[in-house]
């Protein structure tokens, strides 16, 4: 990544506070919440969908918050194979028109039947209003091929600087799939900071 800070495993970027290392806790324990979901519903969510007509749950937890899961493929997340994972994590601008994120969001969700490499795509409302994701798929080059995919590469570039004031951005490895109960792997995490009308790049890899 050009530009981009290389932070240590303690270490918080100078004005940054998004990036110190605690702030990612809170993330892992929505993603953790969510996969929780996943794992349910692989191991009694009853018959398995047409990729075609995939999987969707949505509820209320008891907080309240909105949390919805959509499983493309449960025979593979539940098959034993390690799974790769993405967590989204962004504070949005409160000034923001949201209805253009909404609508992006259900565009990106409709096209991914066409990567059959994504294998479930989660939502999480967080108690401050902001929203968390999770993505499991089948492999880092499942990764790459939807991060370079026009529309998601135009809400990255495009959307994400005037709706977001910052982002985390985790990915890791699912050792033994979603079925294990293992607890996922953290590898590394990206910084975006879109608060100063430049972007600002941060990673942190968190294991050698």
């Amino acid at each position: 990544m050009d530009d981009c800070a290389r932070l240590g495993p303690g270490e918080t970027a100078a004005g940054r506070g998004f990036t110190d290392p605690g702030e990612s806790a809170p993330d892992l324990a929505a993603a953790a919440r969510m996969l929780a979901e996943v794992q349910h519903q692989v191991r009694h969510g009853g018959p398995v969908p047409a990729r075609t007509r995939p999987l969707v749950v949505e509820r209320r937890e008891a907080s309240r918050r909105h949390h919805r899961a959509i499983l493309f493929d449960p025979r593979r997340l539940g098959d034993g194979r390690d799974l790769v994972w993405v967590g989204f994590f962004g504070v949005k601008r409160r000034e923001a028109d949201g209805a253009a994120l909404t609508a992006m969001d259900d565009e990106l969700v409709q096209e991914l039947p066409a990567h059959p490499d994504i294998l479930s795509y989660s939502s999480l409302e967080l108690d401050d209003g902001d929203w968390g994701n999770l993505i499991l798929l089948d492999g880092d080059e499942a990764r790459e091929r939807w991060r370079n995919s026009a529309r998601h590469a135009y809400a990255t570039r495009e959307l994400a600087p005037r709706q977001y004031l910052y982002v985390r951005l985790h990915q890791g490895v699912l050792p033994g799939g979603a079925c294990t109960g293992r607890a996922p792997v953290l590898r590394r995490t990206k910084y975006f900071d879109y608060r100063d009308g430049v972007t600002w790049r941060g990673e942190r890899e968190w294991l050698p």
